[in-house]
């Protein structure tokens, strides 16, 4: 089994402000294969900005959709485009509330129709999750267990948040392994507590667990673990990335 690539998102984002192309050589020097987001490299001349970014030995995991642009087809098209243009395959719509089943399901139904178009320009749409989708359940479904089994397994795919997943009070190597085939990557986050929400801390650092989830994730065939930290500890961008990534090494989850 080939290990995921690791990517990163987020992180380092307000080095990356002063700094977008020095940032990104540093992440790439410390042994990140490629960022999720990179709406950076759409400014100017993107087939040049892509190139650079690639002969840096990085990627770009997945570009990002919200809500107005899946309900739209002539902004959806665009998102299509700069997904193209970025060369990635991931479209991802990061967060939604789960209100009620109706609710669920309309927004099934929007997923399907979005991601049948993603489909047929060779794009796989993800949904990424949070705690919600965990807490609430509806005649003893998860509500991503509704979202799963409301849609085509080849117009909805899910990039699978492992703290989050356990915020929320359930196993996330488990929940892995019940949607193999459907999970092209996950978020490699942790938390130094989960008795309430922001506890975020380095990867390794917490009591998530890692290590039982990269292993899920290999064994299903994800392509990307990408690490996160929603709001930094008492580390750097930088240094929170590193730490993550050396973390991982020593506890030989890089090989």
């Amino acid at each position: 089994m080939t290990r995921p690539k690791l990517g990163l998102i987020g992180i380092v984002h307000e080095e990356a402000k002063q700094d977008f192309w020095g940032t990104m050589e540093r992440v790439a020097a410390i042994g990140y294969e490629g960022i999720e987001g990179g709406s950076e490299l759409l400014n100017g001349d993107v087939k040049a900005n892509v190139a650079r970014f690639h002969e840096l030995g990085l990627q770009i995991a997945t570009h990002s959709v919200n809500k107005e642009q899946l309900r739209d087809e002539k902004l959806l098209d665009n998102v299509i485009r700069e997904a193209h243009a970025l060369q990635t395959k991931d479209v991802t719509y990061w967060w939604e509330v789960a209100e009620s089943r109706d609710q669920l399901l309309l927004d099934a139904e929007l997923y399907n129709a979005a991601g049948a178009r993603f489909a047929a320009e060779g794009l796989r749409f993800c949904y990424h999750n949070h705690a919600h989708e965990f807490q609430k359940t509806f005649n003893g479904l998860y509500a991503l267990d509704i979202l799963a089994e409301h849609t085509d397994p080849r117009n909805l795919y899910f990039r699978l948040d492992v703290a989050w997943i356990t915020l929320g009070g359930a196993d996330p190597a488990h929940i892995l392994r019940k949607m193999a085939g459907r999970v092209p990557a996950i978020h490699l986050k942790d938390v130094y507590g989960v008795d309430e929400i922001g506890k975020w801390t380095a990867v390794g650092t917490g009591v998530v667990q890692i290590k039982e989830s990269i292993e899920a994730a290999q064994e299903i065939g994800a392509e990307w673990m990408t690490v996160e930290q929603d709001q930094l500890r008492n580390l750097t961008g930088l240094e929170t990335a590193t730490v993550s990534y050396l973390n991982l090494k020593e506890k030989g989850l890089l090989l």
